[in-house]
């Protein structure tokens, strides 16, 4: 029998509407004191993003910052620091925060003079209002999660895997934690987590944690049948020691 979690895991999806700040920046100083006011859901927005609405990051930026400084003044150091950012790493927005305009600073106290950008590639604060819906696919078992697993969109995989550190504020996602706290598997849950956003692409992340799951159902799999041998084993000495101790008292009623 699989083993039945002790409280079932809901796969939600969600939408995003995006709108703009009003909040735009010609040059790096613009750009470091806009980031220390802006709503965080901007700050969201812009690292996280990319990963949403592509199936790939953005060459080697990872986040939008990263490509600003790259694209529209010319920084490729800066854009090279910023894009180094490990967005696993942060459990809120206010110390994502603190980390890029710390990045920033230290990066204007080494230069001596400051670009602008051209005008029409000045950077536009966006950001987004992200809206849950509940899905259909609610599960008990590790195989059922890994069916519907298979049938989810990329949004629901990105607000199990992406939203939900900022909404937990905790270092996990919300398959992890459940496989973990639910299910009693952390070696897998752990497996998931470990999973890099930089080197997968959604689909990708999805193909790699339906190995993971494949190889610990299998790793189930063997041990029931091991499990059954073993008590069958021991079921067939039981009855082989019955037979032999009635033989036994029957010798000795007849002596």
């Amino acid at each position: 029998m699989p083993d039945v979690a002790s409280s079932s895991f809901t796969f939600y999806t969600s939408s995003n509407l995006m709108e703009l700040t009003g909040q735009k920046a010609r040059h790096l100083k613009e750009f470091v004191e806009i980031l220390k006011i802006i709503d965080g859901a901007s700050i969201f927005c812009h690292t996280h993003q990319a990963f949403r609405e592509f199936h790939f990051a953005k060459g080697i930026f990872t986040n939008d910052f990263a490509y600003w400084a790259a694209e529209a003044i010319q920084e490729e150091d800066l854009a090279e620091r910023l894009a180094s950012v490990d967005i696993r790493d942060f459990v809120d927005i206010r110390s994502l925060r603190e980390r890029l305009i710390e990045i920033i600073e230290d990066y204007l106290g080494e230069k001596n003079e400051i670009r602008i950008a051209p005008r029409g590639k000045e950077f536009h604060f966006c950001k987004s209002i992200s809206i849950a819906s509940r899905t259909s696919h609610e599960v008990w078992t590790l195989s059922e999660f890994r069916d519907a697993l298979k049938k989810v969109g990329d949004r629901s995989l990105f607000y199990h895997f992406f939203d939900a550190r900022l909404r937990l504020e905790r270092s996990t996602n919300d398959f992890s934690n459940w496989i973990e706290s639910s299910l009693g598997k952390p070696d897998l849950a752990g497996k998931i987590e470990k999973l890099d956003p930089y080197l997968f692409t959604l689909d990708g992340i999805r193909e790699r944690m339906m190995e993971l799951i494949d190889e610990e159902l299998r790793s189930e799999s063997i041990d029931e049948m091991l499990k059954d041998r073993t008590l069958g084993v021991i079921s067939k000495m039981k009855a082989a020691r019955d037979i032999l101790s009635k033989i036994f008292r029957k010798k000795k009623e007849d002596k």
